[in-house]
């Protein structure tokens, strides 16, 4: 990893990041960093393979000092692959995978480890795996359902393809850790739009702006904003500098979709160009419930 590494939420316990490699060097180094850190922390670390078998990444971490047998016998390090993980159960479903992770983390702190630390090799992202979907759904609700309150470190890993395909998962992690990426990769920061969960209840925050580049990463975000349980959901706009008619119709259209389930779906702090827009059509927009 890079000296800007050490600093990160990976290095201090808790938190969900992700690490998006150029090669194998440099994805074998961050494995093995995170691994050990975790087993000198006395937690248990739960490494979940896709791209790479299970023996592959044992020899990674033989290889850089990792006593790999006997952290395994004493229950330490569990290497997985991911069809026994996150793929077991087929679609892909985050209400089932999130409550897996409750209760293996709840099943450590049971047997006297002081926290879990779980990296995931996400490279299945950029399949037509059936559910995959709703991982960006996975990735805002996995910092507050599991990491907000049990001891989880939790650590993505994507190659640059991956990345590449996975826009929206990658950026919602913060601290997002780019290493050199692959050139048909885009690192979070460069995406015209990103999404994380917002702070202040049920909803989401955008950052960028919302035009014709940026129409199916809208789509997807607020797919995943009618997922999300409760009376009302909110959509904080406070960041986005700018979104034309189209995002102003895929607003209105979650809005009403929302209110035939008897809910609720508030703007906050939209742009001035938001706001010219919906002048322009008051009849369709006077459903759009607005808070400064």
């Amino acid at each position: 990893m890079s000296s800007a590494d050490s600093a990160s939420p990976v290095a201090s316990g808790g938190g969900h990041v992700c690490r998006v490699y150029g090669d194998e060097r440099e994805w074998a180094e961050a494995v093995a960093r995170f691994v050990r850190e975790g087993l000198e922390r006395g937690e248990r670390v739960v490494y979940v393979a896709d791209v790479h078998p299970p023996q592959a990444v044992d020899q990674v971490l033989r290889e850089r000092g990792v006593d790999v047998v006997a952290a395994a016998g004493r229950g330490q390090l569990l290497v997985q692959d991911v069809t026994d993980s996150y793929l077991r159960q087929l679609p892909f479903d985050p209400d089932v995978v999130l409550a897996g992770m409750r209760a293996a983390c709840e099943e450590a702190m049971g047997q006297g480890f002081p926290g879990v630390r779980i990296a995931s090799e996400m490279h299945w992202c950029a399949r037509e795996i059936p559910g995959v979907e709703r991982v960006l759904e996975y990735e805002l609700r996995l910092g507050r359902e599991v990491c907000a309150d049990l001891p989880v470190t939790g650590l993505c890993l994507f190659d640059g393809a991956s990345a590449a395909v996975a826009e929206l998962p990658v950026a919602v992690h913060c601290p997002h850790l780019p290493s050199a990426p692959a050139p048909q990769a885009h690192p979070a920061r460069a995406l015209p739009l990103t999404v994380s969960a917002s702070p202040d209840g049920p909803g989401v925050r955008l950052h960028g702006h919302a035009d014709l580049d940026t129409r199916s990463s809208l789509a997807t975000v607020l797919r995943h904003v009618a997922r999300i349980p409760g009376p009302v959901v909110h959509v904080d706009l406070a960041a986005v500098s700018f979104l034309d008619v189209d995002a102003l119709a895929q607003l209105v259209s979650a809005t009403v979709s929302l209110q035939r389930d008897g809910r609720r779906l508030v703007l906050q702090s939209p742009p001035a160009s938001l706001m010219r827009a919906a002048a322009m059509f008051p009849d369709e927009c006077d459903v759009l419930e607005i808070a400064a």
